[in-house]
Order: C-alpha cells, then sequence, then structure tokens
C-alpha cells in the first residue's frame, strides 16, 4: 500500500523540481547587458574599420583560433556588401544553452538590420560564439 502511494508522490516531486528549474532566470556572463554591448560595439566597429585585433581583442583562446585573420577579412567583405556599416545595438536578449549564457542584439546597419548573437560562457567575460542573421545573409545562403 505505501509503494502505490509512494511512487505517484516521487514522480510529483521530480516532475515539480523539473518545472521549477526551468522557470529560474537565465544565467549571465561576468559582464552586466550594458558591457556586452559595448563589447558588441567593439567587435562590429573593428569589421566595419578592417581591424582584425580590434575584432578579437574580447576574443576567447579558442575564439581567436578558430577565426584567422583570413576569415576575419572574408566576413569584413560578406557585411560590407550584404549589410552595409554597423551603426548601432540595441540592448540584448538573454538565454542559456548548455553552459552559455547566449546573448541576441538586434543591430542596425546601413542596408539592414542584422540580428547579432555573442555567446559567453556563464559568469565568463570572453566572447565564445558570434553569430550574423538577417534577411540580406538569408538571401545569400541560399
Amino acid at each position: 500500500m505505501k509503494t502505490n502511494t509512494l511512487v505517484p508522490l516521487l514522480a510529483a516531486a521530480v516532475m515539480a523540481s523539473l518545472l521549477l528549474t526551468g522557470c529560474q532566470p537565465p544565467k549571465p556572463a561576468a559582464l552586466s547587458d550594458d558591457q556586452v554591448v559595448q563589447a558588441v560595439d567593439l567587435v562590429l566597429t573593428a569589421i566595419n574599420t578592417g581591424d582584425y585585433q580590434g575584432f578579437i581583442q574580447d576574443f576567447s583562446d579558442v575564439m581567436k583560433t578558430a577565426f584567422p585573420e583570413s576569415q576575419f577579412t572574408s566576413l569584413h567583405d560578406l557585411l560590407q556588401n550584404t549589410s552595409g556599416n554597423y551603426q548601432s545595438c540595441e540592448q540584448p536578449a538573454l538565454t542559456d544553452s548548455q553552459g552559455y549564457a547566449v546573448y541576441r542584439l538586434p543591430c542596425k546597419y546601413d542596408k539592414e538590420s542584422v540580428m547579432v548573437t555573442v555567446t559567453y560562457q556563464i559568469d565568463g567575460d570572453k566572447i565564445e560564439g558570434l553569430f550574423f542573421d538577417s534577411t540580406n545573409l538569408r538571401k545569400l545562403s541560399k
């Protein structure tokens, strides 16, 4: 009789803890939202001006290794041709994914809006990932 009652109670407790865990706010990087915007602004401005050293300044060692200057030049050319010059970014939206703080920033360029996603390790202060999404970039990839 006790096992008949115990199993549903344990199942309910496990479900409740899973639901409560999913409702927790996302965990940020070690930077404030304003510092994230500032770091992204530096990266995007460096792309505009062709400044590779400025571009990788806030990157993790892994990102620096994975993003050589030749790829930077290709990214610079791609963004200039499809989106134009970077102008500004708005405040980011934060989510978490597999131990990373994921910031999505709507950014304004000359020709279009570009969604820039930057990832940091939770409580980290170095850029671990950088992604661009826009209408013109999607058209080009088809």
